[in-house]
């Protein structure tokens, strides 16, 4: 790491859900007979998620890019400043997800194939606006901090390893642009390692330093959504013969 960088902790809070008053909690509502209100987060989620998959499948791309056109150039102006405010300073924020049932080398193969199914990136979170795949790395339109922003997805620089060799299976870095002028403005880093009964995913992102910590720890959180997602489609379709563990369609 550069001397112009730094690393972030990061804090998970959980908050429960109950509406407060000063510090006097005031209503929670549950389904009886169970003991919180999990199942109701849960039937929240299934029918956002499918709200969103009409709503973007319908919408398309060029609906959806102008819908968020005036956004976007809002973001991007945003980020041209950081870079120009941080003077070549920049900050990382790191988070490490834990999954069972799925090891990083049928993962690694899984995301290869992945970056080539719009469906699947655009799926992976709430605020993916948009993403289409190319061959110098995926357009995307999603928020950073508090702000919607276009950007390029440079190619993968990789380091792979076979499986076997070492923990560290698959090491992958790739330099953000914005969409609009080309403005390097930050990068992102994987790791995929093997662990006993599954994997592990250490997942970083650098970006101007004024931009933290409230942009890094947005998107750590982002990070938390998308690659959950993803992991557990992997699993699924590996599970389910509609995918090869080497990552090949049926």
């Amino acid at each position: 790491m550069s001397e112009n960088e730094k690393v972030l902790p990061i804090k998970n809070v959980e908050k429960g859900h109950v509406m407060t008053v000063g510090n006097t909690p005031t209503a929670s509502v549950r389904i009886a007979g169970d003991p919180d209100d999990k199942n109701i987060n849960r039937y929240e989620l299934e029918s956002t998620r499918r709200a969103l998959r009409l709503i973007k499948g319908n919408l398309g791309y060029d609906r959806l890019h102008a819908l968020v056109s005036e956004q976007i150039a809002e973001g991007n102006a945003l980020f041209r400043d950081h870079v120009k405010r941080s003077d070549g300073k920049q900050a990382t924020g790191i988070i490490t997800l834990e999954a069972t049932g799925l090891t990083a080398a049928n993962f690694s193969a899984w995301m290869n194939r992945a970056f080539a199914r719009e469906d699947v990136l655009i799926a992976a979170h709430p605020e993916h606006y948009l993403i289409m795949s190319g061959p110098n790395g995926p357009h995307i339109v999603e928020t950073l901090g508090d702000h919607v922003v276009g950007f390029y997805m440079g190619s993968w620089d990789k380091s792979e390893v076979p499986a076997g060799g070492t923990d560290s299976i698959d090491k992958r870095h790739s330099v953000l642009t914005l969409d609009d002028d080309g403005t390097v403005f930050g990068s992102i880093s994987t790791m995929f390692s093997e662990a006993g009964g599954g994997m592990t995913v250490e997942l970083s992102v650098t970006l101007p330093a004024t931009s933290a910590p409230d942009a890094i720890d947005q998107h750590l959180q982002h990070f938390s959504v998308e690659f959950r997602n993803w992991m557990l489609l992997a699993a699924a379709e590996i599970r389910e013969g509609s995918l090869t563990v080497d990552g090949q369609q049926n």
